[in-house]
């Protein structure tokens, strides 16, 4: 059943929601929900809690939304809220993706003017700047393929950052392993690895080119540790949320049903639990291997650069006065 909502979910973002419904079967036909079916979902805030919203659309500056912001965190402190940021955020966020829903460059355009804003939100409070992939996929729950394209612009922006995409899927919202059948959270996962390694990967090259002397090969191989170690931790954080679901001794999945974790439905979640670290092991090999290799024959730290010859400048010009042959036929009068 995972793979036939995932193909459905495929062929929808290449069509339309009704057009699909007719070409299945009818035991298959509630698969395509009404949900799916509408162009923009619900707002699901109440009409008379919908300034934020107006003033996204409307393009007002940020000083014009904070105080909305303000006073959506002192309702949250009153309430006892932990994080008074995760109501804001997700009122904020939503907004901007209602306002935004009519086509991804509207979205981005509502993105790109409150990007300040957003930005602002990870350094004050990590659960916050997960909150913002909450409201966009939650938002987007019905047409998933639209929200991981959202969050894959949200990294481009830094908004998002890779580590908190991984937490949010691997950590906040591992249900019991349920997740990992949901093909749409492997390709959002995927994804943002890729964007980690592909990022390594110029940096080695970088590395790598001949012709490097210090003090450029010392900020290079700095930057390759760092964000090798960055690598790593991604990788761990992902085998370590994983491997708890593969090996059955994931809190949640042992709690299900009488908590013995024998429920039929668990062998499977074991299984999507193997597959995924099967895949993201190899892809950690992979990196690791294709570092290695590639710095095996890379510039050692601590060449300099050879000293010039002596007798020769950076650019020598013709010898004993003889007059260059370009200038030469530059300077024919042929009027």
């Amino acid at each position: 059943m995972a793979f036939i909502i995932g193909a459905l979910d495929k062929e929808i973002r290449l069509s339309f929601a009704q057009r699909i419904r007719g070409t299945l079967p009818d035991p298959y036909q509630d698969l395509i929900t009404e949900g799916k079916e509408k162009d923009t979902p619900d707002f699901k805030y109440s009409l008379d809690s919908t300034e934020i919203m107006q003033l996204i659309r409307k393009k007002a500056t940020d000083d014009d939304i904070l105080p909305i912001i303000n006073a959506i965190e002192e309702q949250a402190r009153a309430m006892g809220v932990e994080d008074p940021m995760l109501p804001s955020t997700d009122a904020f966020v939503t907004a901007i993706c209602f306002v935004g829903s009519k086509s991804l460059s509207h979205v981005l355009s509502c993105i790109e003017r409150n990007k300040e804003r957003l930005l602002a939100i990870g350094p004050k409070s990590t659960r916050a700047r997960r909150q913002i992939i909450t409201s966009v996929m939650e938002y987007w729950t019905d047409q998933p393929g639209i929200g991981i394209n959202i969050i894959d612009k949200l990294l481009n922006y830094t908004i998002l950052t890779p580590l908190s995409v991984i937490e949010w899927a691997l950590v906040d919202k591992l249900e019991a392993g349920t997740i990992l059948a949901r093909t749409h959270v492997f390709e959002m996962i995927s994804a943002t690895v890729g964007k980690v390694t592909n990022r390594l990967r110029q940096i080695v090259a970088a590395r790598t080119q001949p012709g490097l002397y210090e003090p450029q090969l010392s900020v290079l191989d700095e930057t390759l540790n760092r964000e090798k170690a960055d690598m790593q931790a991604l990788f761990k954080v992902i085998e370590d949320s994983i491997m708890s679901v593969a090996e059955g001794h994931n809190d949640e999945l042992m709690e299900r049903g009488d908590g013995s974790g024998e429920l039929p439905e668990d062998e499977i979640i074991r299984q999507w639990g193997c597959r995924w670290l099967r895949a993201f092991r190899r892809k950690a090999g992979v990196e690791e291997s294709f570092i290695a290799e590639a710095m095996a024959t890379a510039t050692p730290i601590g060449t300099t650069a050879p000293p010039p010859q002596e007798g020769t400048t950076a650019i020598d010009g013709p010898a004993d006065g003889d007059l260059d042959v370009a200038d030469a036929d530059g300077a024919v009068d042929v009027s």
